[in-house]
């Protein structure tokens, strides 16, 4: 059986200074009366209580974690498959979507089927039951290469870092470079986009 022991450092200068001053006020006593054992034994007490309510208090309250500064992570799956059809235009430029419904979905994205193709990383009806799609959408010439490295719920704001990099400047084409992910359902009052490590807290964020 382990004993767990736990004690934080407000705590403990709390706990000295106390036992400092009773200390002090006991050796006084000694000296002035060495008759004084019995008060002294009072205040020893008197100590050793103070003491045990304080290591009470200290591992009764509620720890600090890297979990709860951090949040809570979200689980998502970024699908590779969908591609943006050529009749979606975006109000900004990237365009940022949140879809909960499959009609909504599949309107803007098809399926380009590859030799190989995972279809458990296909974003079905199915799966939009219990999840809703968040897509970042870049339409232009400079070829972007997106991906989504963590998403976490942290004071009910919905908090989603992901990297943007331009591979291809100025290229001969047009492009429809999106990002795709069915994230897991989950209550939020906010949505925060992170890009490269840079919030984006005036990102227009478009709700299907």
């Amino acid at each position: 059986m382990t004993t767990s022991f736990c004690i934080n450092s407000r705590t403990f200068l709390v706990i000295h200074a106390i036992l400092k001053k009773e200390l002090e006020s006991s050796n006084h006593q000694l000296i002035d009366n060495k008759s004084s054992g019995g008060n002294n034994m009072k205040s020893i007490l008197g100590i050793l209580i103070i003491l045990f309510l304080a290591l009470t208090i200290s591992c009764n309250s509620p720890a600090s974690t890297t979990e709860s500064v951090a949040g809570e992570n979200v689980n998502f799956m970024i699908s590779s498959y969908h591609f943006v059809k050529n009749t979606y235009s975006g109000q900004t430029n990237p365009s940022y979507l949140i879809i909960r419904n499959y009609p909504a979905f599949d309107s803007i994205f098809g399926v380009g089927a590859v030799m190989g193709m995972d279809t458990s990383k296909l974003i079905t009806e199915e799966k939009m039951k219990s999840g809703f799609v968040l897509s970042i959408i870049y339409q232009g010439n400079d070829i972007h290469k997106f991906n989504i490295e963590k998403i976490t719920l942290k004071n009910n704001q919905l908090q989603v870092y992901y990297t943007s990099e331009v591979t291809t400047p100025n290229a001969g084409w047009t492009c429809n470079c999106n990002v795709t992910a069915l994230i897991e359902n989950c209550k939020f009052d906010s949505i925060l986009l992170i890009e490269n490590g840079h919030p984006l807290p005036d990102a227009l964020i478009k709700e299907l």
